[in-house]
């Protein structure tokens, strides 16, 4: 019954945010004369980037370029114009007329004006550029804050669901007293998907192939040679070449869906360590003894032997994140350092230490599937226990021993299965499975954490609304710091075209310290500051601080998992259109295998009701930290009074931060 209600009751919010906001409640503001706006665009924004107006009052843009060719959309409106510098060449553009959408050139030292043009309720809407004109052109954007009487209702309401999610579900919490669930699911109930009548016996026989890795792996490896053929002789421009829309637009949305219903099965699919283990191994699937591997087999060190090389990395490659997903040949020089990296890590240490310690993609799809509703698991730890042979480690002429060097039948997390499914091959008395569970099935247990683990979940942490800011947001000084300023795309002919100025790179390093210090430092101090005041208000005096810090951080998973979900889902609805263009033209070369390759440039679905969409996903991961945070404090402190006031102090924090969200959806 406590479930029901509590569902019931993110249900409703979910329905307001996804119905009634939207519609605006506000009234239309009458005006005598339409006021008019310059805009200027230039590489890569516009100026103002914010421009603030009433709601039903009428506006006409005045426009123009200051550089190359550029495009001005309106969410929600039926207005694109091209605006165009006074050069020979903007004349002979022949730009297409989309239905009554209007279409103006720019003549020499001349501003377009388009309107009147009036907006009938509150929110943000979206400047876009429609027409490419260099590599950032996809986030080239900027702001229209539609108010009424000075307030904008559509960002309160949210903001306010947001507010009513977190006390509601700490108020839940202390009410309910609940015992071992989530957000009123039990997490007892599990889900063996392998005994599913019909389903289970045809699941478990194609794991159980020797074959199956291979065949999953080798349609991706072709692609993946597409990719990387694309990145270094494909158009330079990103929005054209297959490299940058495959992997950082699809492949990037559908690895935060994988993580939520089948945990690291990307790491069961990637192509990156496949040479090195092939080669190791002298078989492309088969079984065979250890001793006739061809790799030095040595251990890894066991002082690297954690996430802080591979969490770095992640965090590194973030820094320069502008160029990675614009610039294709910084795309392919990034996979090909890992495929050599895996090549050699795999000739000459045990097993996947690659993928354990050194792969940044890795790393956090193995931090948040502690989040996720799938997992390989023994169904019974005591048959695991008492079995003396133990395959699933030494392996058998079925299968080898776990590659990423875990014992099978323990596993109580995530984060360290690379499912590759091994353990289903080796196990003689058949005792691993597949199970379906409820979210915070791991993290309720944690009670202790490493140093290692918790900076890798701030870094994912306070990446995800960096990322927000980067791709949709429109301050244009964020992304041209992270750009270094340069304009040009790249690929490997072109590569010299990516050599910053000195001013740019001085921004660059501003950008560096500033994000760094952020993610390291200040994050993870405010964390430790609540973490501190939590246990005071738990009344607790023997566990160590330190302790309390690194359990709560695990609360962070699923939260972070739903906000990178969340970005998956404004980057697919608004960048829908490139990957379709890819896959017919992957080298930008003017192919159209499939007829989709000369689409004309086309609106974000529904943009003006991304907001409304995406909130709900921010307020499951705003729900699930706060219920997380309870069970881990029930097991820390062991007591209901003492956990629902440690909830309650953390509750802020998420709290706060769900409101920045918001905030940067529609403020």
């Amino acid at each position: 019954m406590r479930g029901k209600i509590l569902i019931t009751a993110f249900f409703f919010i979910f329905i307001i945010s996804f119905v009634m906001f939207p519609i605006g409640f506000s009234q239309k503001m009458v005006t005598e004369e339409p006021r008019v706006i310059e805009i200027e665009a230039f590489q890569f924004g516009f100026e103002p980037s914010v421009i603030r107006v009433s709601v039903g009052e009428e506006i006409i843009f005045k426009a123009r370029s200051t550089g190359v060719v550029h495009g001005l959309w309106i969410d929600g409106q039926d207005i694109d114009f091209a605006l165009v510098m006074p050069q020979t060449a903007a004349r002979s553009l022949d730009l297409p007329l989309y239905g009554e959408t209007v279409i103006a050139l720019l003549e020499p030292n001349k501003w377009v004006e388009v309107g009147p043009v009036s907006f009938d309720r509150t929110g943000k809407y979206k400047i876009r550029c429609s027409v490419g004109c260099g590599p950032l052109h996809p986030f080239m954007m900027g702001d229209i804050i539609v108010e009424s009487n000075g307030n904008n209702y559509s960002f309160y309401g949210l903001g306010f669901l947001g507010l009513v999610t977190g006390v509601g579900t700490t108020t839940y919490l202390w009410r309910r007293k609940p015992n071992d669930e989530m957000l009123g699911i039990s997490l007892k109930n599990e889900i063996d998907l392998l005994k599913i009548r019909w389903i289970g016996p045809l699941l478990k026989t194609m794991l159980q192939w020797r074959g199956i890795h291979f065949a999953l792996i080798l349609p991706n490896l072709f692609i993946f040679m597409i990719v990387l053929a694309s990145a270094f002789l494909g158009n330079p421009m990103g929005a054209l070449n297959f490299s940058i829309v495959l992997v950082w637009i699809l492949w990037f949305t559908a690895v935060e869906f994988m993580i939520l219903f089948l945990g690291r099965f990307w790491c069961t699919l990637c192509p990156i360590p496949a040479f090195g283990e092939w080669l190791s191994r002298r078989r492309l699937y088969g079984v065979h003894s250890l001793r006739k591997w061809f790799s030095l087999n040595r251990e890894w060190p066991k002082p690297l032997s954690n996430m802080w090389i591979a969490a770095l990395s992640f965090l590194g490659i973030s820094l320069i994140v502008p160029w990675l997903v614009t610039r294709p040949i910084v795309t392919g020089l990034l996979f090909a350092v890992l495929i050599v990296s895996a090549l050699v890590t795999h000739l000459i240490f045990k097993k996947r230490a690659f993928c354990l310690y050194l792969c940044p993609a890795g790393c956090y799809i193995g931090h948040h599937s502690t989040a996720s509703l799938f997992a390989i698991r023994s169904r019974d730890k005591t048959v695991c226990d008492e079995h003396i042979t133990k395959e699933c480690i030494k392996g058998s002429p079925s299968g080898y021993g776990c590659p990423w060097k875990r014992y099978p039948g323990g596993l109580d997390d995530n984060i360290y299965c690379g499912q590759c499914f091994e353990c289903l091959k080796s196990c003689p008395v058949d005792n691993m499975t597949l199970k379906l569970r409820m979210i915070g099935k791991d993290i309720s247990k944690k009670v202790t954490g490493k140093a290692d683990e918790a900076w890798m979940g701030f870094i994912r942490f306070v990446l995800a609304p960096t990322y927000f800011l980067v791709f949709f947001g429109s301050y244009f000084w964020i992304k041209d710091w992270g750009n270094m300023g340069t304009k040009f795309g790249a690929n490997l002919p072109s590569i010299g075209l990516l050599t910053p100025t000195a001013s740019g790179f001085n921004n660059w390093l501003l950008w560096v310290v500033m994000l760094s210090t952020i993610i390291l430092v200040l994050f993870p101090a405010i964390f430790f500051a609540f973490s501190w005041v939590a246990k005071q208000a738990a009344g607790d005096k023997k566990i160590p601080i330190k302790q309390v810090f690194f359990a709560l951080n695990h609360a962070l998973t699923p939260y972070a998992m739903f906000l990178w979900i969340s970005f998956g889902v404004v980057l697919i609805t608004w960048d829908w259109l490139y990957p379709i263009m890819g896959f017919s033209n992957p080298m930008g070369w003017g192919w159209n295998l499939f007829g989709t390759g000369g689409i004309a440039w086309s609106p974000p679905l529904v943009p003006h009701l991304t907001p409304f969409i995406v909130s709900p996903l921010v307020f499951l991961g705003l729900g699930l930290a706060i219920h997380s945070t309870y069970n881990i404090g029930m097991n820390l402190f062991g007591e209901h009074q003492r956990a629902i006031r440690a909830t309650s102090v953390m509750s802020i924090l998420y709290i706060l931060v769900a409101l920045f969200f918001i905030w940067i959806l529609m403020g």
